[in-house]
């Protein structure tokens, strides 16, 4: 005779629902019955957060999280962990890389992708253009390509020519 688990937030009906969570390298089992399931289960967004923040770090060769505190108010990457604020502004420039990789995986890019008002939309593309070549120069002067440099620093000049100078 097969014994069916019991729903673990009812704790009335079959569970039939199966979810499995993984954070920090800590395995929680729920199981749940369709009606439970299908009132929706809620993810607390800090513990998610938090538990994808402590994977990178370590996974992306920062290092363990307790390792790196704010030396302004003091918040430690562990306090950031679990509560998932950040404690002052200094805090921004701390946790910059460990948040580059949250984002990151969260995201998929670092930068923002979205709509431009249609009044910047030239201004922002010529900004974009000049980002882009001011890196390309750099691979180019990295590679001792100093004819294709010349080439985009004119490029460049040109472009902030146009919209007023430099930034």
């Amino acid at each position: 005779m097969v014994v069916m688990p019991i729903c673990q937030v009812c704790k009335k009906r079959e569970a039939t629902v199966f979810l499995t969570q993984i954070i920090n390298g800590k395995k929680t089992d729920l199981m749940m019955c369709r009606q439970c399931a299908g009132e929706g289960y809620k993810i607390d967004l800090n513990t998610l957060i938090s538990g994808l923040l402590g994977i990178g770090w370590e996974n992306e060769g920062i290092g363990p999280a307790v390792e790196i505190a704010c030396d302004r108010c003091g918040m430690t990457a562990d306090e950031f962990n679990r509560t998932g604020k950040i404690g002052c502004s200094r805090c921004y420039d701390v946790f910059r890389e460990p948040m580059k990789v949250l984002l990151k995986r969260i995201q998929g890019n670092t930068r923002h992708q979205g709509k431009v008002p249609e009044r910047f939309a030239a201004a922002h593309a010529a900004e974009m253009e000049v980002e882009r070549l001011q890196q390309e120069l750099r691979e180019c002067v990295r590679m001792e390509n100093y004819e294709r440099a010349a080439e985009i620093r004119d490029r460049i000049r040109q472009l902030e020519a146009g919209r007023g100078g430099g930034r």
